[in-house]
């Protein structure tokens, strides 16, 4: 009769423990998705694992990182996000597509309100169908498509190589800014 009041009294504590864990965690209010929904661009994100740093402000997500928002989406291997301010810092892998345009570089970073990303590492650089770009870093706005591309840039269209330290490349026009 002991084992029984004694097993029911740890069940209960238990049962209890999880509530308690259950509630505190709902209470934070902290989940990515509902704290960016709350912008125009609401953006949505997906990941291994996630978690969040109250001093900070910053969302850390890990593993298979996917952020989709309007016409483009973000991926990586680890990325911090202000869901607030829609800051992203992405590294491993880091990669924007948007249709047939594919963005890369070791890591990025970009302010989505802002409609601009920032891509650093030694493999930086635009791909579609007929057009190859790379870079040591470059700088995408996708309101206006215009890349800006810095440090041994090698650009490869229709055919053709052309080297330089600087270029600007309007993907609408495909042509660079003159």
């Amino acid at each position: 009769m002991n084992y029984m009041r004694i097993s029911l009294l740890m069940l209960g504590m238990l049962v209890s423990m999880f509530t308690l864990c259950t509630a505190s965690a709902l209470g934070s209010g902290n989940t990515i998705n509902a704290d960016m929904a709350k912008s125009k661009y609401k953006p949505v994100a997906s990941a291994d694992h996630s978690s969040y740093n109250e001093e900070t402000g910053l969302y850390t997500l890990t593993g298979n990182v996917c952020i989709k928002c309007q016409d483009f989406t973000i991926t990586a291997d680890t990325c911090r996000v202000n869901a607030n301010t829609l800051q992203v810092w992405a590294d491993g892998h880091a990669l924007i597509t948007e249709g047939e345009l594919r963005f890369t570089g070791d890591a990025l970073y970009a302010e989505i309100t802002e409609n601009t990303a920032w891509f650093f590492g030694t493999r930086c650089g635009v791909e579609r169908p007929g057009l190859v770009i790379h870079a040591d870093n470059m700088r995408y706005n996708w309101q206006t498509h215009i890349v800006v591309f810095d440090g041994h840039v090698l650009w490869m269209q229709k055919g053709k190589n052309h080297t330089s330290s600087h270029l600007e490349f309007d993907l609408n026009k495909n042509d660079i800014v003159r």
